[in-house]
């Protein structure tokens, strides 16, 4: 049985039984995901998971238990800290009671997603291993023989092979046509993630234009379908050099879920190559408040991925004390990775770009004045707190309690 349709007779179930508001639950949960309203999910999840233990439906606790990863996995891009959970629900969901659940399948990709946000390099072997198995046991007409297919796909580019990735897809597109199906977004995303990343930056435009047409005749989208199509416009764009471009298809800060993030700062990263005025310490600010989301939640590799290009943002800047803290918190998860590949090499090359950097701008007054300069500096003065915070460094480079009372922050 097809998951969706399982959910349908589910819902007239219990609109018969009186219980509309139940019916719509699950409809408003899935679509607050899928939209990635993350807060709005989180609020209604306990009453998700109420109603499937006072229906007693085991189905329906793999239900929302998939879709509980989805939020955390997914959009938030949890790695480590939700393992324990999604390796919970992965054997409950093959429990004798549940086995036969259409959801089922799909809590195998929570799993390899949760593997590859934790290290993807590191776990391509069993993310790879875990996609086959579940693939050559369901009908390659089902939605979830896409996800699937896509997250074997992301495996073989973690392992540095996009060109493989690219024919895999070519071949289950094929696959899934065959058998009756129809190819939804997650194949052309994950081919325009695999373009990009081999620089084939006319290719993915050329797909992601022709997936804005399709979605335009089609009405309404989700975000977790727009969301990163949008900024990897921007990427492909920035890629070849259409700046002005790129800039329109951009997305606020605020509005980036964690998971695309990643998406955001390559984007970043390309555009400010030509235009440094943009690269600024609020720039920097909110690049800190994405490694510390992907510290809090586990993600281990993401992070040094991201830590390398924010090192080479403040190396740009001339912020030395921010590329300096950076490569701490990356170094500090690098024994939390399953495999190194390349992790502790590609810090050490960092670090000698760091020791090597040039000091930056000298302090605005001599050393022994500095602080009360600082303490002069009202709140209609432009100020840079990476600036300062260097300044600090140079005065006082052997005090280790410096970062914890001179840390910048974003005036709101």
């Amino acid at each position: 049985m097809e998951i969706w349709n399982w959910v349908e007779k589910l819902q007239d179930d219990l609109g018969e039984a009186g219980q509309p508001q139940n019916a719509q639950l699950l409809t408003r949960l899935t679509d607050h995901i899928c939209d990635l309203q993350i807060e709005r999910a989180e609020a209604l999840l306990p009453e998700a998971r109420a109603l499937g233990r006072t229906l007693a439906n085991s189905w329906l606790e793999v239900f929302v238990g998939h879709w509980e990863m989805r939020n955390r996995v997914g959009n938030l891009c949890e790695g480590e800290r939700a393992l324990s959970d999604a390796v919970t629900l992965f054997e409950r969901a093959h429990r004798p009671d549940a086995v036969e659940c259409p959801q089922s399948v799909c809590v195998t990709q929570d799993l390899a997603a949760c593997y590859a946000n934790i290290d993807g390099p590191g776990w391509v072997e069993e993310r790879i291993k875990v996609c086959e198995e579940t693939l050559g046991r369901i009908d390659p007409s089902w939605s979830c023989y896409q996800c699937l297919s896509c997250e074997k796909a992301d495996a073989l580019l973690d392992d540095g092979r996009g060109e493989a990735a690219l024919s895999y897809l070519d071949q289950q597109s094929q696959t899934i046509i065959a058998h009756g199906g129809q190819i939804y977004d997650g194949v052309p995303d994950m081919r325009i993630s695999i373009l990009l990343s081999l620089g084939r930056a006319e290719d993915a435009l050329a797909l992601i234009e022709q997936r804005e047409r399709e979605a335009a005749r089609e009405g309404a989208e989700w975000a977790n379908c727009s969301q990163p199509r949008r900024l990897q416009k921007a990427r492909a764009l920035a890629m070849l050099n259409r700046d002005d471009e790129a800039l329109e298809a951009f997305l606020p800060w605020r509005e980036v879920a964690p998971r695309y993030r990643l998406h955001w700062l390559r984007a970043v990263v390309v555009l400010v190559s030509r235009q440094p005025e943009r690269n600024t310490w609020d720039l920097g600010s909110r690049l800190q408040v994405m490694l510390d989301h992907y510290a809090q939640v586990g993600a281990h590799r993401i992070l040094i991925e991201a830590a390398e290009m924010a090192i080479g943002l403040a190396l740009q800047r001339g912020a030395v004390w921010t590329a300096r803290r950076h490569l701490a918190l990356a170094r500090a998860h690098v024994p939390k990775l399953r495999q190194d590949r390349g992790a502790t090499q590609l810090l050490d090359g960092l670090a000698v770009r760091i020791e090597t950097a040039p000091a930056g701008e000298s302090a605005p007054v001599p050393a022994e004045q500095l602080l009360a300069w600082l303490d002069a500096q009202g709140e209609d003065v432009a100020r840079n707190p990476e600036r300062e915070a260097q300044c600090c460094c140079r005065q006082w480079p052997s005090d280790p309690t410096m970062p914890s009372w001179w840390t910048p922050r974003r005036r709101h």
